[in-house]
């Protein structure tokens, strides 16, 4: 009896086992796509209902430019600093769909999904289903969702960035077609943004830690490189360009400040999360009545690979110190895709005999950046849900055209060149919108923009002497205090006709 116990209970046990590890991979998988649905969803509506901002705009207009070739001449003179892959997907999404709101981001929408979902499933091969949840929670609760409805490349960038970390984690080292994907996956992210030039950071430094002597390197590394490389050498007339008339006044210039400023910009709220997260942990340990000892596995190559990515804002300190003189953290959003599948990795190796933690932190991840997703989508006045002080203006300056009109006054004066892009994209009288980059000498970067495509859409850039000429039928809206001294020292009389919401000064 002895005998036939000891046979048969691993018999019965084992397919129980694997019976419920299936049912957490099916479950798991679920979850993941549901979580992909919701900010699908919520990512077009969102796009569909918040007005476009300079930037944006910015794509659109040279999207719309009468050929391939002119969009080119148009990088060339530094009017947007995207490399021109990102535009040329623009202009078909423009010629298929229209240039609505919502057409437009749709790319980003898409490709924040495509990012999560890759993201997730290449946790999933190095854990489990339930582990690589952390790692969409982890993405949710950073700042990548804003830029799954915006109208510019980052989205695009980390996608591509997360499918170059699963052809790197999830395929043969020296198989030679996951290289060239490897390599051409890079080389498109360079194609739609300058800075994905340092996406072979992390697995150079792998490989570098890894390397013996007469060690060659391998494929996909070789071929990243060369991915990295070749856009930039067919890229650096457009580089060049906007380096020369730029870099130098760049308003994100580099200091130990901005580089740690970039790395709590990925994750807003992640101290409190972090707590919540390590509050659980001692819960769940503390409670477990079967206390078994946890052996910790060592750590994948996936995972170091995946830490590693958090070299990337580094490298990037000490290119814009030498060359660029731009550090934002949002040209670093490739590195969330390492940070993600690394703490799945962590999760997995210290708490995989334990169901209730990994699903807790997921529940606590996942609500929170869906609830901020929510709270976006019902306040959408506001430009940028993590800036919540800046108000979007456009549709209170396009208020004042009617009112204005009826006191007399034929041109609605601006300032500063970014509003006037924004407004005159959404005004149906784009020829009554005026800018007088007064207050503002030299020529600035949204300057030059604004300046160079009114070679191609209507617009009207004036100076004191043709302010002088239509003094009367001007209302200077929403006007800065440089502007209106030089206006009183240059002899004209200003009458501050409203206060509130906008400021409106009339001239004499």
């Amino acid at each position: 009896m002895g005998v036939l116990t000891k046979q048969v209970v691993p018999q019965a046990i084992v397919p129980e086992a694997e019976r419920r590890a299936a049912t957490v991979e099916f479950w798991s998988l679920v979850a993941a796509v549901s979580l992909a649905v919701f900010y699908l969803v919520t990512s077009i509506y969102i796009a569909s209902h918040r007005f476009l901002w300079f930037d944006e705009i910015l794509t659109v207009d040279i999207a719309r430019l009468p050929n391939v070739a002119t969009m080119w001449q148009a990088l060339a003179h530094g009017v947007d600093a995207t490399p021109p892959g990102y535009h040329i997907l623009i202009r078909g999404v423009v010629k298929l769909f229209g240039s609505s709101d919502v057409a437009i981001r749709l790319p980003s929408t898409l490709a924040m999904v495509a990012g999560l979902l890759v993201t997730f499933d290449c946790a999933r091969r190095l854990t489990d289903g339930l582990n690589a949840l952390v790692a969409l929670g982890v993405l949710t609760c950073s700042f990548l969702p804003y830029y799954g409805y915006e109208a510019r490349s980052y989205a695009i960038y980390f996608m591509l960035a997360s499918v170059s970390y699963w052809l790197w984690t999830c395929t043969a080292r020296d198989n030679k077609w996951s290289a060239i994907l490897f390599g051409a996956v890079i080389f498109l992210a360079v194609a739609v943004h300058y800075y994905a030039v340092l996406l072979p950071v992390p697995y150079g430094l792998w490989e570098l830690y890894h390397w013996r002597p007469w060690q060659p390197l391998s494929f996909k590394l070789i071929a990243g490189f060369l991915g990295a490389i070749l856009p930039m050498l067919l890229l650096s007339r457009l580089m060049t360009s906007y380096s020369h008339q730029f870099s130098a006044q760049f308003w994100a210039a580099p200091s130990v400040w901005k580089l740690t400023e970039t790395f709590a910009d990925f994750f807003p709220y992640g101290l409190f999360l972090l707590a919540l997260v390590i509050i659980w942990i001692v819960v769940v340990v503390l409670t477990k009545r079967n206390r078994t000892g946890t052996v910790v596995q060592p750590m994948q190559a996936g995972e170091a690979v995946g830490w590693l990515f958090l070299c990337i804002p580094l490298a990037g300190f000490v290119l814009a110190e030498l060359k660029t003189n731009a550090l934002v953290s949002r040209y670093f959003i490739a590195s969330l895709a390492g940070v993600a599948v690394a703490t799945s990795c962590l999760s997995w190796r210290f708490c995989r005999s334990s169901y209730s933690i990994p699903v807790g932190i997921f529940l606590f991840l996942a609500t929170w950046g869906g609830a901020t997703q929510v709270t976006t989508a019902m306040h959408l006045g506001l430009r940028d849900p993590r800036a919540h002080a800046i108000p979007i203006l456009t549709k209170q300056y396009l208020r004042l055209e009617d009112p204005m009109r009826s006191d007399g006054k034929r041109f609605f004066a601006l300032s500063r060149s970014h509003v006037y892009l924004e407004v005159q994209h959404y005004s149906k009288r784009r020829s009554e919108w005026v800018l007088l980059p007064i207050s503002h000498p030299g020529i600035t970067t949204d300057l030059n923009s604004v300046t160079w495509l009114g070679e191609y859409y209507p617009s009207q850039f004036w100076d004191l002497s043709d302010l002088r000429k239509h003094a009367s039928e001007v209302a200077l809206i929403d006007p800065e205090a440089d502007l209106l001294d030089r206006l009183r020292q240059a002899g004209f009389t200003l009458t501050i006709r409203l206060s509130q919401p906008v400021e409106v000064v009339y001239v004499q």
